[in-house]
């Protein structure tokens, strides 16, 4: 989908696509580490960045899709976050960021995609990449039917360099409890989840 159609997505919403908490893995580890600045790839309605900006982060939320953008400004907190609209493939923050966040973004040129945004995160800063895994789709899980956009461990491991040291780089299965949508959803899912800490 392009920026209209997920422009197009959101404005029939009728107040937002996802869940109003970030990943629950998200949420833990980004408890483990002192806050700083932050930025949120691809954060659509803002529950990524409203959710680290709450726990005390200085948080930018890039999306392609003004009306998300809006959505998410609007909400509680929202006049806390740096709101960008960008593109992925051509935005650059001003600065190297402490932790870089990436939740369910799917393109046809993830590896490259990911390896882009891991060049914001600062050395000693985290990254920290969710999404979709290929077998999600025989599990039965929400999320994009298409194999070519979705990930494996293997894609995310070999998006990093050797600046990166990798702490996890798995699949997981995402409980009914941890939706991805507003009003939940009836299957637990499978996703692949990269964190990786910037040594050099």
């Amino acid at each position: 989908m392009d920026a209209a159609q997920w422009d197009e997505r959101y404005r029939a919403s009728a107040g937002g696509v996802w869940a109003s908490e970030p990943p629950a893995v998200v949420r833990e580890i980004a408890d483990t580490l002192r806050p700083g600045t932050a930025i949120d790839v691809a954060t659509g309605d803002g529950r990524t960045a409203l959710g680290l900006s709450a726990r005390g982060w200085a948080v930018t939320g890039v999306d392609f899709s003004a009306e998300a953008l809006g959505i998410a400004a609007a909400r509680p907190g929202g006049d806390a976050v740096t709101w960008v609209r960008a593109d992925v493939h051509a935005w650059e923050p001003v600065a190297s960021a402490d932790l870089v966040v990436s939740c369910y973004l799917h393109l046809h040129d993830n590896a490259a995609a990911i390896a882009r945004v891991a060049g914001w995160v600062g050395v000693g800063g985290t990254l920290v990449v969710v999404g979709h895994d290929v077998e999600n789709i025989a599990a039965g899980g929400h999320g994009p039917s298409d194999p070519a956009i979705l990930y494996t461990p293997e894609l995310l491991r070999g998006a990093l360099d050797e600046r990166f040291r990798i702490e996890r780089c798995e699949r997981v299965v995402r409980g009914t409890g941890d939706a991805e949508l507003r009003g939940g959803h009836t299957h637990a899912a499978i996703d692949t989840l990269l964190h990786a800490v910037r040594v050099r």
